[in-house]
């Protein structure tokens, strides 16, 4: 089986990937022409389909007579080949520029142009840059609440459902957790944020838009103007795909094919992107492009499969390299699949759905958290007793979390699911091991396996940030009151603290394990204790 040599992988990659960019992009422009045909948009479109399928057929014949010698790639085609078949094209004829134009917004007095009634809530100290720009957007027609705590504004914004929350991170030190709740939570997952600043937060479940507080007082307008155009900025609960493509037509293209299928879409072009982004967003699907101008693509997917995130994440490798060795070390290191460029969006789009699929039914993932669940839990722990090195395995559980369910309602709840969730895999990448694990058995339980000379570190910092983030959880008055009043499970009035976490550890370090059902078996009474006890915390087994 021959591998192909580095200086033509690049070759293909410089002919392949304009050539798919160019034949997506017709494939997406032919779809959206379906419903709303313009005859000379079809003409136009039938002289680029035409010219695709030409450069196919002529890329093909290079790369068959293309070899290198390391410093040159050089190509040899027979002249016969590359004479013209006879067919001509069809003659254009070419629309006015002025037909292309597009159409101009209505503005107001200030040239504005509010689109919605909503106010604009302004997260920030005062005086500060967030809020100069809401005295300028006060200027350009929108209503605008400002607020000077991160707090304050979380409940504003699930009080008032503002149009568009902007945020300086420089507010107070809960400014990035509250950034990260608004993502989450069901009451303001859905409206856009915006950070006013240089550089985007690096730690958030979802990148907001980020405003320069540089720019003019104009283009300002403009920016937020596009943020709140309807849909720009949805996040509303859609199946998340990352596209990884060093050429950003190709990106593009992938992103606007699964964005009409319903899905949601991050784009980047590196692989040290990838491995950065993937630890503060979850995706469902990774598509890994393996020529890559930083780190090799299959170097990236042995790093994504290396993390607790991306463990169990569907990855296709795309390449234009059909090389049958390289197809085969992909998948050996853990891809889902591999498709070579040109592909059909037809493809692509089937081949994505199937690793999702088969990753829900094999890897067992919780839909919830995207963590892996019961089967992979107890394929790590079955591994880590076969390997006979000493681990530790925390159990994690919601304390309170049926009063708060109860009285929030699911959506709410699975919220906070979802943070716990964060919170553990943050804990495992700071202060645990580069393989350590984190897994969801499901509803408010979680797992998550290191060695003994982590756990006492990672179960100290879950207690803390899980604390921090608990209040934010609750309404005002709630938590101001420190507790909710319900009922229990025998109908009587009751009242229930804010939700804590309880974390009982079981390690081999003094008593191996001799099977995965006994880890569960011991950690029975580390958990009945740790329940009994007010508050977050921790017991570690002796």
């Amino acid at each position: 089986m021959s591998t192909t040599p580095p200086e033509l992988d690049h070759f293909i990659h410089a002919l392949i990937s304009p050539l798919t960019a160019l034949q997506g992009t017709a494939h997406l422009l032919r779809r959206r022409l379906e419903d709303h045909p313009d005859a000379q948009v079809l003409l136009l479109l039938g002289a680029l389909e035409r010219n695709v399928e030409r450069l196919r057929a002529t890329s093909d014949l290079l790369l068959q007579g293309a070899t290198s010698d390391g410093d040159y790639v050089r190509v040899a085609v027979p002249v016969a080949a590359l004479r013209p078949t006879g067919e001509t094209a069809q003659p254009l004829e070419m629309v006015q520029p002025e037909a292309l134009a597009p159409p101009s917004l209505p503005t107001g007095s200030n040239g504005a142009t509010p689109t919605v009634n909503r106010p604009v809530l302004v997260i920030a100290k005062v005086p500060s840059g967030a809020t100069a720009v809401g005295a300028t957007l006060r200027q350009h027609g929108y209503t605008v609440v400002e607020v000077a705590t991160s707090t304050q504004g979380l409940d504003q914004a699930r009080a008032l459902h503002p149009a568009l929350v902007l945020m300086d991170l420089h507010v107070d030190n809960q400014s990035e957790l509250t950034l990260q709740i608004l993502g989450e939570d069901p009451e303001t997952k859905a409206i856009p944020l915006a950070v006013l600043g240089h550089e985007a937060p690096q730690t958030s479940s979802y990148q907001p838009s980020l405003l320069d507080p540089d720019l003019t007082p104009e283009v300002l307008a403009e920016r937020i103007e596009q943020i709140l155009i309807p849909g720009a900025t949805g996040r509303e609960g859609r199946p998340h795909i990352l596209i990884v493509d060093d050429e950003p037509d190709i990106a593009s293209m992938i992103a606007v094919q699964f964005e009409d299928e319903g899905y949601q879409t991050t784009q980047v072009y590196s692989g040290t992107e990838v491995l950065r982004i993937v630890r503060e967003q979850q995706f469902h699907l990774i598509l890994l492009d393996v020529l890559l101008p930083d780190l090799n693509g299959l170097t990236v997917l042995g790093g994504l499969r290396a993390q607790p995130e991306t463990q169990l994440t569907p990855i296709i490798l795309v390449s234009a390299v059909n090389s049958p060795s390289e197809k085969v070390r992909g998948l050996q290191l853990g891809a889902d699949d591999y498709i070579t460029k040109p592909f059909s969006a037809a493809e692509l789009s089937a081949r994505a759905h199937a690793a999702m699929r088969r990753s829900e039914r094999e890897g067992g993932a919780n839909p919830s958290t995207r963590l892996p669940g019961n089967i992979a839990i107890e394929r790590a722990i079955t591994q880590r007793i076969a390997q006979g090195q000493p681990f530790a395995v925390c159990y994690c559980d919601i304390d309170n979390f049926k009063a708060y369910n109860d009285s929030y309602g699911f959506l709410k709840g699975d919220a906070v699911i979802q943070r716990t969730a964060q919170i553990l895999l943050d804990v495992a990448r700071v202060y645990g091991n580069p393989d350590d694990f984190v897994g969801h058995i499901g509803g408010d339980d979680f797992v998550l396996i290191s060695t003994p000379d982590r756990v006492r570190a990672i179960c100290a910092a879950t207690t803390m940030r899980f604390d921090e983030a608990a209040p934010l959880f609750y309404d005002p008055a709630t938590r101001s009151r420190g507790f909710i009043s319900g009922e229990d499970r025998q109908g009587r009035p009751a009242t229930f603290p804010l939700v804590s976490v309880s974390i009982a550890v079981v390690s081999s370090e003094r008593h191996p394990f001799r099977h995965p059902g006994e880890v569960a078996q011991r950690s029975i009474e580390g958990k009945k204790r740790s329940k009994l006890l007010p508050g977050s915390v921790y017991l570690i087994e002796e």
